[in-house]
């Protein structure tokens, strides 16, 4: 490689962080933080609603990658995320507007946000395939995580801000001024984007769907890591917004608090990006998905045993919170890698596109069904586990716990995992 293309490659990176700290912030704010759903109950939205808000993207990541990655091929990867940006940016301010819009304020909110989260559905299609146009399989998982860094601490360090100027009772007007300061931030996305250069990549084989979709399954290593994905992401991606919900209602949390132990969450993916790096060097790629599995059953058995004991209770939350984000960065990371090299040339897109529908998937519906459950009423208000008093918040939390350990076999559909099966080889080391 040459020290111009070196300096252009590193250009690249430099912009795509940028372009990742304005974008994962706004969508922070909008999608998966308690400012949303604060917000989205002082508009007169029900938990069920509320909670729905943080399910929609995911939902929408997982129903709709694979007809946005077609479109992607079809009219460029560039202009594809171009367009999602702007119409996300668009839907963004509506959002932020929604109070102004006096009895259809909960529905001019629920449908800014269906819009955003679908745009952003085309930006995820084609940003997989723009990084891995100019990123070299070895600057991958460093790439990664500190991209990831970057935009985990732009993100804890706003909510931080905004935890300690809102007070405990904050009125409608300023978490609309959070919202629409998060809007502003999050145009930055596209605009950082614009800027990266311009890389040759591989063209895609695949006619359409239906052909890249065969490709993909006839991808084994990457068929098993995708049910992997699934299993994980249903099982552990539910309890942050409930245990928001629960801080609230269930331990009587003022609003501010509520914020910054949501802050507290996202400093733990913080510590996730920065500590994947060391944690495969000391543990191994094998052993590294193993101890995540553990540490997503830990952190919902834990949530499930919390009792009310005022302050102490909430420290406790909110420690659980940081490890279970822990988790879920350093699983991001670790699986994004793995599904850029399973992913074959000539398929790239279609077969990013495959993963995320189960990737994304996973976790749109166990937020979905965390809401429709939460909002059917279905699991008692109360009830007793020996001498344990159990409320409907802690029984989810218990239903996750049980489905870490059901996904627990799917470890062996995992490639770094099980070598053996998918490569003839028996040291993770070589995988």
């Amino acid at each position: 490689m040459s020290v111009a293309d070196q300096s252009t490659r590193l250009r690249a990176e430099r912009l795509a962080t940028l372009s990742s700290c304005c974008g994962f912030l706004g969508e922070t704010v909008l999608t998966d933080s308690a400012v949303i759903l604060l917000f989205a109950g002082m508009l007169g939205a029900g938990e069920m609603l509320s909670l729905l808000t943080t399910a929609v993207l995911p939902l929408l990541n997982g129903l709709c990658i694979l007809p946005m990655a077609l479109l992607a091929m079809r009219i460029g990867m560039r202009k594809l995320i171009y367009t999602a940006c702007v119409c996300a940016s668009l839907a963004y301010f509506v959002a932020a507007c929604a109070p102004f819009a006096g009895s259809a304020k909960v529905a001019v909110l629920t449908g800014a946000v269906f819009c955003f989260a679908l745009s952003l559905t085309g930006f995820i299609a084609g940003w997989f395939p723009l990084l891995d146009s100019f990123l070299t399989p070895e600057r991958r998982t460093g790439f990664l995580s500190r991209m990831r860094f970057c935009h985990q601490l732009g993100a804890t360090l706003f909510l931080l801000l905004v935890g300690l100027l809102i007070g405990r009772s904050p009125s409608v007007g300023e978490l609309q001024t959070v919202l629409f300061v998060a809007a502003v931030i999050f145009t930055g996305r596209g605009i950082a984007i614009g800027r990266i250069p311009r890389f040759e990549m591989t063209r895609p084989d695949s006619p359409g769907v239906v052909a890249g979709i065969r490709t993909a399954l006839g991808n084994g290593p990457l068929v098993g890591f995708s049910l992997y994905c699934f299993g994980v992401n249903l099982a552990g991606c539910g309890a942050v917004p409930l245990t928001i919900l629960y801080l609230k209602n269930g331990l009587q949390t003022p609003d501010n608090v509520v914020v910054l132990i949501s802050a507290c969450s996202l400093a733990g993916m913080l510590f996730g990006y920065l500590g994947t790096g060391p944690l495969l060097r000391l543990f191994g790629l094998r052993n590294t998905f193993l101890l995540l599995h553990l540490l997503f059953f830990l952190v919902n058995a834990g949530l499930f045993v919390v009792r009310d004991d005022g302050t102490a209770s909430r420290v406790f939350v909110a420690t659980l919170l940081m490890a279970g984000s822990f988790a879920t960065a350093s699983f991001s990371i670790v699986a994004s890698a793995e599904m850029m090299k399973l992913a074959k040339p000539g398929n790239k897109v279609m077969a990013m596109a495959f993963n995320g529908v189960f990737f994304y998937g996973g976790s749109g519906v166990s937020r979905f069904l965390s809401s429709l459950l939460l909002g059917a009423g279905l699991f008692a208000a109360e009830w007793k586990f020996g001498t344990m008093t159990v409320c409907r918040y802690q029984t989810f939390f218990l239903v996750y716990a049980v489905a870490a350990l059901l996904a627990a076999p799917f470890l062996l559909l995992v490639p770094a995992v099980n070598p053996e099966k998918f490569y003839g080889w028996s040291s993770p080391e070589d995988f």
